[in-house]
């Protein structure tokens, strides 16, 4: 079988529309800023000439640099700005929609950056913009990737989903070749160009938004179901339209029973019933991705490699995040073949290998160039082994768990969950790795190895196996309180289940067959509630 055969044969073949792609392609695209503003602070934090124009002389050595407090307050305090947007994004993304929270992000960013660009020589004036800008992101990673899963059919909604993550690294990647190619330079074009560049993605963001429909379950949420008629016919494109029109009765069917269950929503049903173990899932896939030393990495690179005795480390860190790129390509295809679980409880189980071994090499081996080498070597395999897992599946996994009533309360409080332990691991770090505090060096690698092993025992006995459900089905499942080692085989027999056929069908029958099927379907719904 060709390439072409195989793809037409696959669920993202079968299931891809035109209109589908460019919707969550360009949603995505506002993870591109977030990546770039993590990255572009690392190499700055080890751009001689960025300290020099914002950091302290020292008298005793002759040189400038940014003090362990500075780089402490500079990587966590954004980190906080992103954990502030996203406490606000649950009430902000149910009132608004998700479109119209894009709009408030891109102009929350704007401001950020402008902040950012204008200031000259006074670090906590830039300090200011980027905590600013990061309350954008904020609103960015809750909205996005819930968007996503709402428009996305079950079959593919892991891969579609995983977009959003991907312009992350794309978005840090470029930051990289940025800091790359400037840092030699010697004024302030070192790294203000870095800062102007930010204004592209909330500009495209917002010239192109309005092109992009609102979420459907949204809409059915808040009654507008002929609105969310005219989404889903836009999105399935290509579908028999009584297939569209059914999918549209069963995603208003499950929005009455879900209401029937949550008549007045409070922050209080967060915690409540089979909620309280979503938000578990949802919270803990968060922290523990913070756990692993993904934050840390994200937030001193830089300083982290030249601890380990490499030179050129600003060459290697685009290495290190075309590896990401390459990886997070891969999770495509991965995390709706092989599954949400399986990618992570393994992806722990190496991440925890490569930091343990890290830390052995550069701890008690730092200056032996082979040790140095290997260290390099692991720490590739790190980034290739959780892009593929944990950085693509945490996204997916906290979008897909919550009910639609409490949704947004869900993840806001998820994210907030995380990025509240990143915002604790920036701050700490620095005082833990660098010398004259902790100075633990390369074995801080340890305590990640550590959480990776805590993350991959978490995921084994709490994690359920996610991929080819429909949201309806999930709520199904975890109403019904299945146990996380029959969460993955279980029959379902509600309208998720019934949705995820039509689902299935969507583009391998015609108009005359498909109004059979819905006559057929319809006819089982009624005896079975006689």
């Amino acid at each position: 079988m060709g390439i072409v055969q195989r793809w037409k044969a696959s669920d993202l073949g079968q299931e891809l529309t035109g209109p589908l792609l460019a919707v969550c392609s360009y949603s995505g695209l506002a993870g591109a800023g977030f990546g770039w503003d993590n990255c572009y602070w690392a190499g700055f934090l080890g751009m001689s000439q960025f300290a020099k124009d914002f950091g302290v002389y020292d008298a005793a050595t002759g040189t400038y640099s940014i003090p362990a407090s500075w780089q402490s307050a500079g990587s966590g305090a954004p980190t906080a700005g992103v954990a502030l947007g996203c406490l606000f994004s649950g009430f902000v993304g149910q009132r608004l929609g998700r479109i119209k929270t894009f709009y408030l992000a891109a102009a929350i960013a704007i401001v950020g950056i402008l902040i950012q660009v204008c200031s000259f020589g006074h670090f906590w004036q830039l300090m200011a913009g980027r905590i600013i800008n990061s309350i954008s992101m904020g609103l960015v990673c809750n909205v996005v990737p819930t968007y996503q899963s709402e428009v996305s059919p079950a079959k593919i909604r892991g891969s579609l989903i995983n977009i959003y993550q991907f312009w992350q690294l794309v978005g840090a990647t470029m930051a990289c070749v940025a800091n790359w190619g400037l840092q030699s330079r010697t004024d302030q074009w070192a790294y203000r160009p870095t800062l102007m560049i930010q204004f592209i993605i909330p500009i495209v963001l917002v010239a192109g938004g309005f092109f992009l429909p609102e979420s459907p379950r949204w809409l059915v949420g808040r009654g507008k179901v002929e609105e969310a008629r005219k989404v889903l016919h836009f999105l399935r494109r290509g579908t028999p339209i009584a297939l569209i029109d059914e999918e549209l009765n069963l995603l208003v069917q499950a929005e009455e029973q879900d209401h029937e269950l949550y008549l007045h929503t409070s922050w209080a049903d967060v915690f409540m019933g089979s909620n309280l173990r979503r938000t578990l899932i949802s919270a803990g896939v968060q922290c523990l991705q913070q756990a692993q030393g993904s934050g840390f990495i994200v937030a001193y690179s830089v300083v982290f490699l030249q601890t380990i005795g490499v030179t050129n480390s600003f060459e290697i860190l685009i290495y290190l995040y075309m590896v990401n790129c390459l990886s997070s390509v891969l999770a495509f295809h991965f995390v709706d073949r092989i599954g949400r679980r399986p990618l992570m409880i393994g992806g722990a189980i190496l991440l925890s290998i490569c930091m343990f071994v890290l830390a052995g090499l550069t701890g008690f081996h730092g200056s032996d160039p082979g040790a140095q080498k290997g260290a390099l070597a692991c720490l590739f395999i790190w980034q290739f082994v959780q892009a593929i897992s944990w950085a693509s599946c945490v996204w997916i996994v906290c979008a897909e768990v919550p009910t639609l009533a409490v949704r947004e309360k869900t993840v806001t409080v998820a994210t907030f969950s995380g990025f509240s332990t990143s915002v604790l691991i920036t701050f700490v770090s620095p005082f833990i790795q660098d010398t004259g505090y902790g100075n633990l060096q390369g074995k801080i690698a340890f305590v990640w190895g550590a959480g990776s092993i805590i993350a991959a025992t978490w995921a084994f006995f709490v994690l359920p196996e996610l991929k080819g459900r429909t949201l309806e089905e999930l709520d199904e499942l975890f109403q019904k309180r299945i146990n996380v080692f029959e969460f993955g085989k279980y029959q379902t027999t509600g309208a998720g289940a019934t949705l995820a056929v039509i689902e299935g069908m969507a583009h391998t029958v015609d108009d005359k067959t498909a109004e059979l099927v819905i006559q057929e379907k319809g006819l089982d719904r009624k005896e079975g509630s006689m």
